[in-house]
């Protein structure tokens, strides 16, 4: 089976409808990914077909997550989830938040190749972000604690956004220690195909 067919398949297990353009750019990026990891470890994954299962189709999970214009993906690596939620959301614009050069350094070759004109990449601390309240959904995947993530970026979304943290198992004792100013709104668990270690999606809003 190619690569198209593995993301393909999983896409539709998962319920993702994606075109054959979007699967092909997704083949691209991998492709860029397996290339630049071998001189740069951007990812501890080296197994390409793991890193279909672990990286694309666990970031593809996200999807329905995304229903707001304006995302930060914070402390996105070599662009997990944020740059593969961007070329499947062609119309949204997504900013791909790290503090890692090496890694930014990938986005922006990547940004180049593929023509992701929705994406701006940010080589920052987190902290030090400039466009505070103007994002729907502040994203992030393999990140700190729960109560790291939101001390971090508290102020990011707007009003009407939200937090977006993926998590593996559920993850009790984080809730417990969050900070005051937010609710948890749902803690949802994804189904990402081949994987089968638990995943969960914890939902969180600011307190008004």
């Amino acid at each position: 089976m190619t690569h198209f067919d593995t993301i393909q398949k999983g896409a539709q297990q998962m319920g993702a409808v994606l075109s054959d353009e979007t699967i092909q750019t997704l083949v691209k990026y991998l492709a860029m990914l397996e290339k630049w990891n071998k001189a740069y470890n951007l990812t501890a994954i080296r197994d390409v077909e793991q890193m279909i299962t672990l990286h694309l189709l666990d970031s593809l999970a996200t999807l329905p997550f995304i229903t707001g214009e304006n995302i930060i993906d914070v402390g996105t690596g070599p662009g997990l989830p944020g740059m593969v939620l961007a070329i499947c959301y062609p119309d949204k614009q997504f900013t791909l938040l790290d503090s890692n050069g090496k890694k930014t350094r990938f986005l922006t070759q990547v940004k180049m190749e593929l023509g992701t004109h929705n994406v701006t990449v940010a080589n920052e601390r987190v902290e030090k972000h400039a466009f505070q309240g103007t994002y729907d959904h502040v994203i992030s995947r393999a990140f700190a604690s729960l109560e790291d993530m939101i001390n971090w970026t508290l102020p990011l979304p707007k009003d009407s956004g939200n937090f977006l943290a993926m998590k593996g198992v559920y993850p009790s004792e984080e809730i417990a220690t969050l900070p005051k100013g937010v609710d948890v709104v749902s803690v949802e668990p994804l189904n990402v195909p081949n994987v089968q270690a638990e995943r969960h999606m914890v939902v969180m809003t600011r307190k008004g």
